[in-house]
């Protein structure tokens, strides 16, 4: 081989060298920057073994395409809470519960929400709504609940309550809604009351439908309306909007503003996942690229009963039908 050739090959070597020391310190840079702001965000650690894991075996069934979750699905699912308390210092109902599901193998994500009104067994306290779980043994009793009753395997949660889902809202700039002209009666009562508990400057009433910039007290008095359309059940439906509203804008952050954003999330939040799990979670997500977040809700159509019990107006669902169409749901083939 000539000099020359040699003199090259020398060249490139020290690049290449310089080139991969180079991108070592930006990846330890974006590793060491998402950490520190991540410092901020509190774990509230949980028992995992008293939360009811459970391992589900589908019903037998002639159907080759029950699904049975199984570790090679690679699904991490997180249960997410609203807490509706007026008064910070006490453990409210969580007026919302839903399942995020994040399937890394298929690059999706799926919310599933949880009827407050469904009839379960609480662990410990017999039947009752599925809501109470939370007042009675916060969120390791609520997790128990969705894991027995539904044969999941939900280890960790992120809780919300009523004062700070604004905050996180405004944080990300709002989000988009398409407001319907028979909800914006209602969804403006509702922000005059959140307006007066929250104090401060009062977020505008709404004068038009249509798709519209919300900011967070709108957005929460958009998740609220109950008593225009299809009842609790369109509800269900405005609060998945408002996630996915969300989930929307955080997709939007690259890399490197992730973690300022999920920070920025989780000071308003209470959750039992710890800063790696979070940017994790959160690189996976974006790796997925433009998807949008699949929606479900328990219990489903034609799976239950309306019932009156002890005075209270519930759903009692088909556990089995609904669990087996749960798991469908989550873990497809």
């Amino acid at each position: 081989m000539s000099k020359d050739k040699q003199k090259k090959r020398g060249c490139l070597s020290k690049a290449l060298l310089i080139l991969g020391i180079v991108v070592l310190f930006i990846v330890g840079g974006i590793i060491g920057y998402s950490y520190m702001m991540l410092n901020s965000v509190e774990q509230t650690k949980l028992d995992d073994k008293d939360l009811g894991i459970t391992e589900y075996k589908p019903p037998e069934s002639s159907d080759n395409n029950v699904v049975q979750p199984a570790p090679e699905y690679n699904v991490i699912n997180i249960a997410l809470f609203g807490i509706d308390s007026r008064d910070p210092d006490q453990t409210g109902r969580s007026d919302t519960m839903m399942i995020a599901s994040v399937d890394k193998k298929n690059k999706k994500v799926k919310l599933t929400s949880l009827m407050r009104d469904m009839y379960v067994d609480i662990p410990g306290h017999g039947g009752d709504r599925m809501n109470h779980a939370y007042a009675y043994g916060g969120p390791a009793l609520a997790i128990k609940t969705i894991n027995t009753n539904f044969k999941m395997d939900i280890s960790d949660y992120v809780t919300v309550d009523f004062f700070n889902l604004p905050k996180i809202i405004d944080e990300l700039g709002g989000v988009d809604i398409d407001v319907k002209s028979s909800e914006i009666k209602l969804l403006n009562s509702y922000l005059d009351g959140i307006n007066k508990l929250s104090g401060g400057k009062p977020s505008p009433n709404l004068t038009k439908p249509g798709m519209q910039r919300l900011d967070g007290r709108q957005a929460l008095a958009y998740s609220r309306i109950r008593y225009v359309g299809n009842g609790d059940y369109e509800r269900t439906e405005r609060q998945r909007r408002v996630m996915e509203a969300l989930f929307q804008r955080v997709k939007k952050a690259g890399p490197i503003q992730l973690p300022g954003m999920v920070a920025s999330i989780l000071q308003y939040c209470e959750t039992s996942l710890s800063k790696g799990e979070i940017l994790e979670l959160g690189l996976a997500v974006l790796s997925f690229g433009d998807v949008s977040m699949q929606q479900y809700r328990l219990p489903v159509d034609g799976t239950f009963k309306s019932q009156n019990i002890r005075g209270m107006a519930v759903l009692v669902p088909d556990i089995e039908k609904n669990t087996q169409l749960l798991h469908e749901f989550i873990y497809e083939k």
